[in-house]
């Protein structure tokens, strides 16, 4: 049995699996929120890369020479981060920030783009004026883009990190609540009598586990009819072993009482006739035991001519004793897959009873077709037959026609239609030929 600590837990797994699939939901509009986010804010620092560079191409009508740069205040924690450079004709520098270094922010003198200046990296907008003769580079350290970008990043993370443990308190209450009706379920299995097979309760069971609850109702249903038929097959197999038993021991104390040794042989050929029986009726309740599971061992190619001549050989001793005939009607052959064992059980019973209880002098027939995709055995006896109201009786285990002053199990009917079932076959029982006699018609798919 397994260990229960170290078997799959459906809740453990269904937490798991939430709260994995909700952090990685959050990791992915993340990434997609942090790069949109990073690509607006460098879109915007552009802007204002360009709205500066106008300004400053706006503002060189003045005496630039005049400006003081070197002592301009920071008015703002950025403002040593953001440069200017104005070159006269491109080479000579005519004015810059405080901050600004005495050599092109930019090779690239027009428009955007990257540079790395005295081991720093900026990112720079050129311009010239209008003349052509003066040229603006307005230029931005890359670590304040990256340090605006992290700071962005941490403020999407940050409440989602504090959310987390909310999200997974509130999925472990969600999935402990929806596991309740399969927890009461176990419990009403657990707490159960073995003997109590009635359906479970369902009233309060989900959707989901109804489908469970009813395979479990409907494995109850099959445990409590196996239970039942084995109760009462255990019940009359001891009734009817009473009996031959019974008789064999009165047989046996009449032996020993006996005064003369035609007496005593006389009731040692009844014991002998008592064992025969008992022996007949175990192996008949064996063979039944054997076909309770309903189960085919194997199937092959049978032959259904050939497995009716074996088992009529086999009968033949008996036929010939009680002054019997029995014949096998001429045809071709009829093949079908089974059990080969099985079938010769089926055709050995079938020929049996009809020995059994044919008179002497009278003849037993036996006849394998083919018609119209199915196979046909047929065993025609000239007895006294079965009256029509009795006949779906006697398909039950143990019932015996009365009147006909043969012994038997009662089981022999039950055990071909047991078999017959098992090969998906249909048993039917008529009156011979004549209306006289019985005639049983097993059909084979």
């Amino acid at each position: 049995m397994p260990n229960p600590r170290s078997a799959p837990s459906i809740k453990r797994r269904l937490l798991l699996g939430l709260l994995l699939a909700t952090v990685l939901a959050w990791g992915v509009a993340l990434s997609f929120s942090y790069r949109d986010a990073r690509h607006e804010l460098n879109e915007l620092l552009d802007a204002y890369l360009a709205q500066s560079t106008s300004l400053l191409i706006s503002q060189l009508g003045q005496e630039g020479d005049e400006i003081d740069t070197e002592h301009v205040p920071s008015l703002h924690r950025y403002s040593r981060k953001v440069v200017f450079q104005v070159w006269e004709h491109g080479e000579r520098l005519r004015l810059h920030s405080q901050a600004a270094p005495n050599t092109h922010l930019s090779n690239v003198l027009e428009g955007y783009s990257d540079a790395t200046v005295e081991g720093e990296n900026w990112r720079v907008y050129s311009a010239w004026d209008a003349k052509h003769e003066t040229l603006v580079q307005v230029g931005e350290r890359r670590e304040v883009r990256d340090k605006l970008a992290r700071e962005i990043a941490e403020n999407l993370l940050r409440p989602l990190l504090l959310t987390l443990p909310v999200l997974g308190l509130i999925i472990w209450l969600g999935v402990s609540r929806g596991l309740r009706p399969l927890a009461a379920l176990r419990q009403q299995v657990e707490s159960r009598d073995p003997n109590n097979l009635s359906p479970l309760d369902a009233s309060q069971v989900p959707v989901e586990v109804a489908p469970l609850v009813q395979s479990l109702d409907s494995l109850f249903a099959r445990v409590r009819a196996l239970l039942d038929n084995e109760r009462r097959f255990t019940a009359d197999a001891a009734h009817e072993l009473r009996t031959p038993l019974a008789a064999i021991k009165t047989q046996a104390q009449v032996a020993r009482g006996a005064s003369g040794d035609e007496e005593r042989k006389h009731a040692l050929d009844n014991v002998l006739a008592g064992c025969d029986r008992a022996t007949h009726l175990v192996a008949q309740l064996l063979t039944l035991a054997r076909l309770e599971p309903g189960q085919l061992s194997r199937h092959e190619a049978c032959d259904l001519r050939k497995l009716a001549a074996a088992a009529i050989a086999e009968m033949a001793p008996g036929a010939v004793e009680k002054g019997v005939e029995v014949q096998l009607i001429e045809g071709a052959e009829v093949t079908i897959d089974g059990a080969p064992d099985l079938l010769h059980i089926l055709m050995r019973n079938l020929i049996d009873n009809a020995i059994r209880y044919s008179p002497k002098g009278s003849s037993v027939s036996v006849a394998v077709t083919a018609h119209n995709g199915t196979a046909q055995l047929i065993v025609s006896d000239q007895g006294s037959g079965i009256p029509v109201e009795a006949r779906p009786l006697v398909w039950e285990r143990f019932h015996r026609v009365l009147g006909t002053g043969e012994s038997g199990s009662g089981l022999g009917l039950s055990i071909v239609k047991r078999i017959a079932e098992l090969h998906g076959a249909e048993a039917h029982l008529a009156e011979g030929e004549g209306g006289k006699g019985l005639r049983v018609t097993v059909t084979f798919p």
